[in-house]
């Protein structure tokens, strides 16, 4: 692992030297904390002077890498991490899956020490099974984040996830278990409301924390929305005038402007920076160099990206096998090199790959 990490911090030392108003003094301590996290330290990235704590937890900058279901494992969490990001959070976990040992589940919820500070989150809709989850997790989680807002259907079904803004005492019953179940902070992430005719995120903010959570992630759409339409980050600043702990804003943050924007319109404390991710982990330090007032002027070119493909893959192997890793990667092909000239043709081999070997030359055609 030692030397896959030296590899990707020689990738994002390069990409950091192709930006034009980026100063020595600043390279240097991105490279300093670069350094820490091939130690083991759980030491953030302070460049944007702007960090906050989630109970005892430091974060040390506002850029923050969301829980994505499939994508979020380790891989792009130590990349999110060595790009720049304050916190990562791990994919979402189910509560009854660690309530029954499966392996899948507990999987899911190793984290190394390159990936801290992480929030570990499950979901589920009994406060007895979640607390039970929650003790299981806490030996390798920094945060237990809990998921009240995800809008998939089958979660929805079990009356986990977005469900649960339908029920504030439930939700309220749920949060509490938690946090009297373990000694690490408690954060929940949810949504507007249930739909355009239930909005009540400031009073489920104000439930959540009565009942003991640390910090709040909300999603500028409501459950029934999905990821359609436009974001409604004024109901956002509604809620951080409402609470006294941290709230971290989540929807369409893809670009440093935007995070600036939002940050000073919502009074937020941090952003959470998602599906624009996919394929491209740069969006962290290019959204933390705007931040910091330096702007990020040199995409990445197409030798660096095959370089940022493969090491990506060689991750992965480490993380997941060859097998498995291989089958996962086809569809990173497309999201690292989309947009390129030509790359529509060259999609049809994504698919094909079936080992490293295939994938470097699939990589090395393009």
């Amino acid at each position: 692992m030692n030397n896959l990490a030296l590899k990707l911090k020689d990738l994002v030392l390069s990409y950091l030297s192709a930006q034009q108003e980026l100063d020595k003094g600043a390279l240097g301590k991105w490279e300093k904390y670069l350094d820490g996290r091939l130690a083991g330290s759980r030491g953030g990235l302070d460049l944007a002077g702007s960090g906050f704590s989630i109970g005892n937890v430091a974060i040390a900058n506002p850029v923050i890498s969301a829980p994505l279901a499939g994508i979020s494992d380790n891989t792009y969490r130590l990349f999110a991490s060595f790009f720049g990001s304050g916190l990562t959070y791990s994919e979402m976990i189910t509560s009854y899956g660690l309530h029954y040992h499966h392996k899948k589940s507990l999987a899911l919820a190793r984290v190394t020490s390159m990936e801290r500070p992480c929030a570990v989150q499950i979901f589920g809709t009994d406060p007895l099974i979640m607390a039970e989850a929650a003790r299981k997790l806490q030996p390798e989680a920094d945060i237990i984040d809990l998921n009240m807002g995800c809008p998939v259907p089958k979660i929805l079904k079990s009356q986990s996830g977005g469900w649960l803004m339908q029920d504030l005492t439930r939700a309220g019953a749920i949060v509490k278990s938690v946090v009297n179940a373990i000694q690490i902070p408690v954060t929940v992430k949810f949504r507007l409301g249930w739909d355009q005719n239930q909005l009540n995120v400031v009073e489920f903010a104000q439930v959540c924390q009565e009942n003991g959570a640390k910090a709040l992630a909300i999603h500028g759409r409501t459950v029934k929305q999905g990821f359609r339409g436009a974001v409604n980050y004024e109901l956002i600043g509604r809620v951080k005038q409402a609470v006294s702990i941290p709230v971290i804003v989540s929807g369409d943050i893809n670009n440093a402007q935007r995070a600036q924007e939002v940050l000073q319109y919502t009074g937020g404390d941090g952003i959470m920076i998602g599906r624009s991710s996919k394929g491209s982990m740069w969006i962290f330090a290019d959204i933390l160099l705007g931040l910091s007032g330096c702007v990020s002027r040199e995409q990445p070119d197409l030798d660096w990206l095959k370089t940022f493909a493969f090491c990506y893959l060689e991750f992965m192997v480490k993380f997941k096998g060859p097998e498995k890793a291989v089958k996962e990667f086809r569809k990173y092909l497309s999201w690292i090199f989309k947009g390129l000239r030509g790359i529509s043709l060259a999609k049809k081999d994504f698919f094909t790959i079936s080992s490293l070997e295939d994938a470097k030359k699939v990589i090395d055609k393009l």
